[in-house]
Order: C-alpha cells, then sequence, then structure tokens
C-alpha cells in the first residue's frame, strides 16, 4: 500500500468564505456534510498542484498517490482522512468513482498544459477540474423529475460556466504561473496575440475576445437552467446561489470592459446574500 506523501496529510483549507459555502446552508445536515466533504478533496487535489510549494515531481506524486487512494476508497479502505469523509457519501448518494478521477486528471493537465489551441481543446481541462465537481454535486443534491441524460448534461453546462467565469476572472493572475486559458483561436479570431497577452496589453482586440468568451459562459448558464424540471429546481438552490454569485463577476466584468489583466473581481457579502435570496425564489418559484 501507498502511503500518503508529507503534503497530502494535512487538510485543505476549510471551504468557509468560498462562493461555495452559501449554497451549503440551503442544504440538509447529511447533504450539506457530504457536499462539504467533496469540496474539501477536491480543494486538497487543486492545491497539489495550484499552491505553488511543490515541484512538478512532487505534484505529480501527490496525484498518483490520490489516483491509488481513490481506488482504496471505493474498495472500503481509504487511508487519508479526507478520503475517509468521503466513504460515507459515497455509500449513501451511490457516488461514482469516474468524477473523482476526473478531477485528478484535470487538475494534472496544468502540470503540462499551458495554453490551449481551441475551446475543443480546452473543453477536456473544463471536463476535468469542473463537470467533476457537478456531477458530484447533483449526486448529492438528489434530483426525482429531470432525466438523467438532462442532469449529466446540466452538471456539464454548469461546470464549463463555473470555470469559464474562473477563467476570464483570473487572467492576470494566471499569467504569473504561466498559464493562459484562453483558446489560441480565439485570440486570433479578434485579433490579440499571446505577446500582447503577455504584456498585459489591454487593447481594443483584447476587449472583444473577452467580451466573445464571456457571451460563451453566459450561454453556457441559460442552457444549463433549461434542462432541469422546474420540480427539481429546490433541489438545486445551492448551485442556483453558485450560479448567481458567478453570473454577477460575469456582469461587473463585462460593464468595466474586463479589466482583468490588473484587477481582481468579487461580489461583496451583502451581494452575496442578495444573490441567494434571488436563486432561492427563482428555485421556489417565486416572483417579485
Amino acid at each position: 500500500m501507498t502511503a500518503a506523501p508529507a503534503f497530502a496529510a494535512s487538510m485543505p483549507a476549510s471551504e468557509k468564505g468560498s462562493n461555495f459555502s452559501l449554497g451549503f446552508l440551503f442544504l440538509p445536515k447529511g447533504k450539506r456534510e457530504a457536499l462539504s466533504a467533496v469540496y474539501a478533496y477536491c480543494r486538497l487535489v487543486d492545491d497539489i498542484v495550484d499552491d505553488g510549494s511543490l515541484s512538478k515531481e512532487e505534484a505529480g506524486a501527490g496525484l498518483r498517490f490520490w489516483r491509488e487512494e481513490i481506488e482504496r476508497l471505493f474498495k472500503g479502505a481509504p487511508t487519508h482522512a479526507v478520503s475517509r469523509r468521503l466513504l460515507a457519501p459515497v455509500r449513501e448518494f451511490g457516488l461514482a468513482k469516474e468524477p473523482f478521477l476526473e478531477m485528478i486528471r484535470g487538475c494534472a493537465m496544468d502540470l503540462d498544459n499551458k495554453s490551449y489551441a481551441s475551446f475543443a481543446e480546452l473543453e477536456s481541462y473544463l471536463r476535468g477540474v469542473a463537470c467533476s465537481v457537478g456531477e458530484l454535486a447533483v449526486a448529492i443534491f438528489g434530483c426525482s423529475h429531470t432525466r438523467e441524460a438532462d442532469l449529466k448534461e446540466y452538471a456539464r453546462l454548469f461546470g464549463y460556466a463555473f470555470q469559464m467565469t474562473n477563467i476570464l476572472r483570473d487572467v492576470g493572475a494566471d499569467l504569473e504561473m504561466g498559464r493562459v486559458y484562453l483558446p489560441e483561436d480565439d485570440m486570433k479570431e479578434a485579433g490579440y496575440s499571446r505577446e500582447e497577452l503577455l504584456r498585459r496589453e489591454a487593447t481594443p482586440a483584447f476587449a472583444r475576445l473577452m467580451e466573445k468568451e464571456g457571451e460563451r459562459a453566459a450561454g453556457f448558464y441559460r442552457q444549463a437552467r433549461n434542462l432541469v424540471d422546474f420540480r427539481d429546481r429546490p433541489a438545486l438552490v445551492p448551485a442556483e446561489v453558485m450560479a448567481r454569485i458567478y453570473e454577477k463577476i460575469l456582469a461587473a466584468m463585462s460593464q468595466d470592459g474586463y479589466r482583468v489583466l490588473f484587477k481582481r473581481y468579487r461580489v461583496s457579502s451583502p451581494g452575496k446574500i442578495a444573490c441567494a435570496l434571488d436563486a432561492w425564489l427563482y428555485c421556489h418559484g417565486i416572483h417579485l
């Protein structure tokens, strides 16, 4: 049995204060604890690659440990504190193994990929780091009226929407890590170059590029909502809360001309509470 590397021994940062946390409050205790355990796992795997304290070799070893640990989890013998937290949710909600492994695969792409030629190429990354989380969350939320295929597509589209919003918001921060997630063919179409991006040139071409990607993300939010039977919306309040917060970030970036090369966009605590209220009303069919 592979022993956990030293860097895998600590718990990840708490979900408190994240854009997920407000949505957690709308869940009953069992589902809240299950989603919290999934979130802890995703944060831990993501931090192996993203916190900057590990070499590429060390990060690769960490991800290999977690591939093996997920196999142990699904055999009922996890060895890590985070995976032990997952044991009950996996059994209670019938969580599948594939999304846990997909999360690892997506994070591993950050060890090698520094750019993406097209959106089709970027989709593989989105499926790994975002859609996998959505599939696990939807399984925990529980929906009785929406077709399984539509729920899977709902998780995929919301995953794309959330991650594309993150990508647009974090363009400047990602440059610091040598990463460019904006598809190269979209940059070319907008008349913007990678060299200009590396120089942080906020040209009209950059604005065109960002507006196109923002419209793409906004479309994913709309498409996802149209897949859900209205009777299942109350179960999906946490997802809708997060969607409202991320759409608010997307709108703020667009209205501000996408000044993301030098600015980080956030939603205030009162703004998040307003988003949560709007989400709850929408999901319960209440129109003020």
